[in-house]
């Protein structure tokens, strides 16, 4: 089961319009709806992601975008390389562990680079109906978490863009 809500498309043009020039790298990327927005906008695009699939579909869309089939916590590239490091709907899922794929992402981007993530944050569940789901979500590691607290552990106070009171995208600047 994973998080995800037709606002997560209004994550993804929200963080394209955040990207401004140089390079993007999306963690698990998907079939690129995001890199295809930031190709659009003249940036230079990479993408990974676990699935040969969504990978095959992303080439397609975005011939001119590299992208591969990586480890979110090994990210193949040397530190500082790229403006931004995005990823939407990809830290909630099974077993990941949000933090240190976070990390990755932080180390990859350039001083003065951003790094967003559009997720549903764990601070906003308060209803009957949302307990239930997040209870069953636990069950199988697939639930909202803290991403606030992570980025702040790590040193870092994001800005937060309330999309929906169950969607936010978080940006930083390192």
């Amino acid at each position: 089961m994973k998080f995800v809500y037709p606002i997560g498309e209004k994550g993804r043009v929200r963080i394209a319009e955040k990207l401004i020039s140089g390079s993007v790298l999306d963690v698990a990327c998907g079939t690129g709806t995001l890199l295809e927005m930031a190709g659009k906008r003249g940036l230079v695009c990479y993408g990974i992601d676990l699935s040969d699939g969504m990978i095959a579909e992303a080439k397609r869309k975005i011939p001119v975008a590299e992208i591969s089939r990586v480890s979110y916590y090994e990210i193949p590239y040397p530190e500082e390389s790229f403006n931004y490091v995005v990823a939407t709907n990809a830290l909630s899922g099974v077993h990941i562990d949000a933090k240190k794929v976070l990390m990755e992402m932080i180390r990859v981007c350039r001083i003065g680079g951003w790094v967003f993530i559009a997720e549903w944050p764990e601070a906003e569940i308060d209803t009957f109906e949302e307990r239930c789901i997040v209870w069953f979500a636990r069950l199988t590691d697939d639930a909202p978490k803290d991403y606030l607290r992570m980025f702040r552990d790590m040193g870092y106070e994001p800005e937060i863009d309330v999309l929906d009171k169950r969607y936010h995208v978080y940006g930083v600047r390192k």
